[in-house]
């Protein structure tokens, strides 16, 4: 038990006062023996018993009644971890700092445990109430929305606990949270305005996506916050959700086909059940009917699917004869999570899908102009430009999707011109892949990576591994992988470089990675298609994929449409922007974490939550544990449905207590009849 008044408890010693009382009494007379009094004690002694019994219950009780009044001015809590401990109390280690960290991802807008409320409004709720009961002298707020938006100072100081409950930056968002980088900004906080003891509240369900547990800030982070020692301590209000059924939709593709009269909306995409039910209620169901809305005009549409959840592919919607754009959105009907019933979308007819092939060998060259050059989908139109170095100042970087880059890597003095054009390409959202020249150099290094000099590999070595859960080799929609593991690798040439892996061999060589970068898309391969490198060209279809979905993905940033994760918009650039669909009351401030379709003059840009937002997946204790090895965590296991504070006040109980002990002793006080009055008379004898 902890309390919010501690100094009183150096009264403690005061509920011994009856005890001293009683045994000053006792000194207080000399004992004189006296012959007639005798006879009267010894026909006292067959109740001596009861008395000393009687003497020892109202003396224990006197001293319950003032150990009750001075626990109560105390102001006791029923929660001791949240009260900082007696000792901690005294010692003056109560916090003067509190810092919130609150997620406010898609997922904190699930129904939570026990109460009508999302997790998101129960733990702001919670944390209030908790703060206003311990009292704060300084609070500092850092939402998932401000630490993605701001380069600078993240934290929002606040006048009161109750300012939580005010503000717009508690409310939901549609974009990912990344504790980690909120962790770093609460370390930046306490640094910058020299914090003694802190308190760091952390908000959040534990949802794998937002904790990034494998991040390599998380070691760094350890490292920073241990020499604080017990000054920082963190509080980790996990959030739980409801056992309500509860399915995402997600559109994957978007195509205008036909002409005239016949123009349709094609549409494919899945719609996944996001609850923890291995056989949700409607799982025999072969169809789901959604809500399609075409710029204000709704309409419902069944989706074909196997099960409760699942992928629909090419769903013809009608367009009308002169509808070449638009915008619009899908939704499902409301269950535990309606942040994931509804995806937003805007099309337009497909801009050419054009490659540029730079290459020095004919037979590479070749093998990728054909990859390129064949589009995967009949109603856009695909080419591919073979390419030398010397004419790459001819490239036309505004009207190109990809570039296929098998040459040495432009590193100098002299190619400056060519790495500020393919940074441009990149930052405008275009894609390239890299593939190792003939004599690549271990000194040449582009984007971070370098190509060292070729290997030639053993028939035991394959690719061992690859990414098929998104990128490049991913599953096709209908859930099949590609055949990655049959590709055979005959030379490698090895990179260097920090990048992600996508594919690696037995060897544990990487044969295929990618570049982190902002917008685009960068690539690097350690074969070539050449018959002496690889059977890429002759097993084409990972080939063919590969450079296909780079393609369309390039593509896409020549579309007089967008589309984009919440939270990767650049904030400012979003605020101008024009909402024609979403949701009305969200601040201009944030239109780059909101779901819905905006206008940016002529172009429409859709933003909605991200993939990973869709996946169930939660932190263990265990990995939770891990990620807070050597810091001080305390955990709050409350039902995120329960209104009431995480620390409750019981003063009252020691109040109620101490009436019932005055009560007590005033019974046991009260006189004993008398010999005369408790024996009966008859006939005015006593008996």
């Amino acid at each position: 038990m902890s309390f919010l008044q501690p100094w009183m408890l150096f009264a403690l010693p005061i509920a011994l006062l009856p005890i001293v009382i009683h045994l000053i009494n006792q000194r207080r007379y000399q004992t004189t023996q006296w012959a007639a009094m005798m006879f009267l004690l010894a026909a006292n002694r067959m109740n001596r018993g009861y008395a000393k019994i009687r003497q020892w219950a109202i003396l224990a009780l006197r001293t319950m009644v003032l150990l009750a009044l001075i626990v109560a001015i105390g102001r006791p809590l029923a929660s001791g971890s949240l009260g900082g401990g007696l000792i901690g109390s005294l010692s003056g280690g109560a916090s003067a700092n509190t810092i919130v960290l609150l997620d406010r991802s898609p997922s904190m807008s699930a129904n939570a445990a026990g109460g009508a409320r999302t997790k998101l409004e129960a733990g702001v709720a919670q944390i209030a109430e908790t703060l206003g009961t311990l009292g704060v002298q300084r609070l500092w707020l850092i939402d998932s929305n401000t630490v993605l938006a701001s380069d600078t100072q993240a934290a929002r100081e606040l006048a009161s606990p109750e300012e939580l409950l005010e503000v717009p930056q508690t409310g939901p968002s549609d974009a990912s949270a990344d504790i980690p980088a909120m962790m770093l900004a609460a370390l930046d906080t306490i640094q910058a305005n020299s914090m003694g003891q802190t308190d760091v509240w952390i908000c959040s369900d534990g949802q794998q996506t937002d904790w990034q547990a494998r991040d390599g800030r998380w070691p760094s982070l350890r490292e920073a916050l241990a020499p604080l020692g017990r000054r920082v301590r963190f509080r980790l209000l996990s959030v739980s959700g409801s056992d309500q059924p509860n399915r995402s939709i997600r559109i994957d593709e978007l195509q205008v086909r036909g002409e005239g009269d016949e123009r349709e909306l094609w549409i494919s995409g899945k719609i996944q059940n996001s609850s923890n039910d291995e056989d949700p209620p409607d799982a025999s169901k072969q169809s789901s009917s959604v809500r399609m809305d075409l710029a204000g005009a709704e309409s419902i549409v069944e989706l074909p699917l196997e099960s409760a959840s699942g992928e629909f592919s090419q769903v013809r919607v009608p367009l009308g004869s002169d509808q070449e754009r638009g915008y619009g959105h899908v939704s499902l009907p409301a269950d535990g999570n309606n942040a994931d019933n509804t995806f937003y979308f805007a099309f337009d007819q497909p801009p050419p899908r054009r490659s540029v092939i730079v290459s020095e060998n004919e037979e590479v060259a070749k093998v990728l102009s054909l990859a390129a050059g064949i589009s995967s989908d009949a109603g856009s139109e695909a080419s591919a430009e073979v390419i030398t170095t010397s004419e790459i100042p001819a490239i036309a970087w505004g009207e190109t999707a990809l570039i296929l880059w098998q040459a040495p890597l432009p590193t100098g003095a002299k190619h400056e011109g060519t790495r500020q054009r393919l940074q441009g390409f990149l930052d405008r959202g275009g894609r390239v892949i890299f593939f190792p020249s003939e004599n690549p150099n271990a000194t040449d290094e582009l984007f971070g990576v370098s190509y060292e000099n070729w290997t030639k590999l053993g028939d035991d070595v394959t690719i061992s591994s690859w990414r098929g859960e998104n990128d490049l080799l991913g599953k096709t929609l209908a859930g099949m992988s590609l055949p990655v593991g049959k590709l055979v690798v005959r030379r490698l040439a090895s990179m260097s470089g920090e990048t992600t892996t996508l594919a690696k061999l037995s060897n544990d060589q990487p044969m295929l990675v990618r570049v982190p970068t902002e917008k685009g898309g960068v690539y690097f391969c350690g074969t070539t298609p050449f018959s002496l490198d690889s059977s890429l060209s002759s097993d084409g279809i990972v080939l063919y994929v590969m450079i296909q979905r780079a393609l369309i993905e390039g593509a896409e940033s020549l579309a007089n449409t967008g589309r984009y994760d919440a939270g990767t918009v650049d904030v400012e650039a979003a605020s101008n922007w024009r909402r024609v669909q979403g949701k009305e009351d969200a601040l201009s401030t944030e239109h780059a974490f909101s779901a819905g379709v905006y206008a940016d003059e002529d172009r429409f840009n859709a933003i909605n939550r991200s993939q990973a937002e869709d996946s169930p997946g939660r932190l263990s204790t265990d990995q939770v544990d891990e990620l807070f090895q050597g810091l001080v965590l305390e955990r709050v296991s409350q039902s995120g449905g329960e209104a009431n504070s995480l620390v409750d006040e019981v003063w009252r109980a020691f109040l109620i207590l101490m009436l019932i002990a005055m009560v007590g002793e005033a019974i046991l006080c009260l006189p004993r009849r008398s010999a005369e009055t408790a024996s009966p008379k008859f006939g005015g004898v006593t008996t």
